[in-house]
């Protein structure tokens, strides 16, 4: 039995199509897993590419003692599974920087510390001195750890302090200027007020500013220079203390001369001050001469003349 040509046609395609699909089927099985791969991958969660976190940054320098501010780091995204110390900027505000850190660096939460000791907050190479305060010097108890102050002295004379413990006139100069103020009291700059929490998953106790000072707060406490502790310390014994506080963007340091009370002195002040005129300290340094006698020496009868009185002789 001879087929027509459409017999022969259906045919063909039947087994062209028959082909194509037993190919598909081979490429299948090729690619896809074994069993036990397969049971393996479906036990084994989904795994997302790890996402790029905002990151502390240092946005300059950051030394050893400083405690870190906001506009000391900037936003640095970057993948916390390669930097899985970094600190995020919550964590980082107002801690301290125990080792130096350069600009542009992360920083890890192992170069940060929130120690409330004062000793890691002082400033490589500066001191630490602490000065009696009054209500006026703390300025009201406005004055916070963290602020910039200058330091002003009055050395009072006989126009402010009566009796002889005042000498000429009183002056008063700046002594010092741009001080960082490192604690108030028992409020040490950085650390979190007393009675606070100081969970640092806090973003915002993190970014607070340290506590403010009581007005019974009886220490100001200063970072200075080596120098600076010996020139406070001499003014501190012969003079009166005061403060006054900087803005904060205020970093000029003009020459600031020394200002003389114009007030009165005492007349009795006044005249151990005043100098005497010439002519009395000339009578005043010439003695008078005592008046020349003889010296007679006499044993038994016998009388001699061994001094006449007569420079001469």
């Amino acid at each position: 039995m001879r087929l027509g040509s459409k017999a022969k046609l259906t045919i063909g395609a039947g087994v062209i199509a028959a082909t194509g699909f037993a190919v598909l089927g081979v490429r299948e099985l090729g690619t896809s897993p074994s069993p036990a791969a397969a049971a393996t991958e479906q036990q084994q969660p989904h795994v997302e590419p790890s996402a790029r976190l905002l990151f502390a940054a240092a946005a300059r320098p950051i030394h050893t003692g400083e405690t870190v501010t906001p506009d000391m780091i900037r936003g640095m995204a970057a993948d916390p599974a390669r930097h899985p110390a970094a600190a995020v900027p919550a964590e980082a505000i107002g801690q301290v920087a125990t080792r130096d850190i350069p600009a542009g660096a992360l920083l890890e939460r192992t170069s940060l510390d929130r120690a409330a000791k004062l000793a890691i907050r002082v400033p490589l190479g500066m001191r630490a001195i602490s000065i009696d305060t009054t209500a006026e010097i703390a300025l009201a108890g406005l004055l916070r750890p963290g602020d910039r102050v200058d330091v002003q002295v009055v050395y009072p004379g006989a126009d402010a302090i009566a009796g002889a413990r005042g000498v000429g006139r009183s002056q008063a100069q700046t002594l010092l200027q741009m001080v960082q103020v490192l604690a108030v009291g028992d409020a040490v700059m950085g650390t979190q007020p007393a009675g606070t929490s100081a969970d640092a998953s806090d973003t915002a106790a993190a970014s607070r500013p340290a506590a403010s000072p009581t007005p019974s707060a009886r220490t100001v406490t200063l970072a200075l220079f080596p120098e600076q502790v010996a020139m406070l310390s001499l003014a501190r014994s012969t003079g009166t203390l005061s403060l006054s506080l900087r803005n904060p963007g205020d970093e000029a340091q003009p020459p600031v001369a020394r200002v003389v009370s114009a007030r009165p002195l005492p007349q009795t002040a006044a005249a151990l001050v005043a100098p005497l005129p010439a002519a009395a300290t000339m009578r005043a340094s010439v003695r008078p001469r005592p008046h020349p006698h003889p010296i007679d020496l006499v044993v038994g009868d016998n009388h001699t003349v061994i001094y006449s009185g007569d420079e001469a002789r």
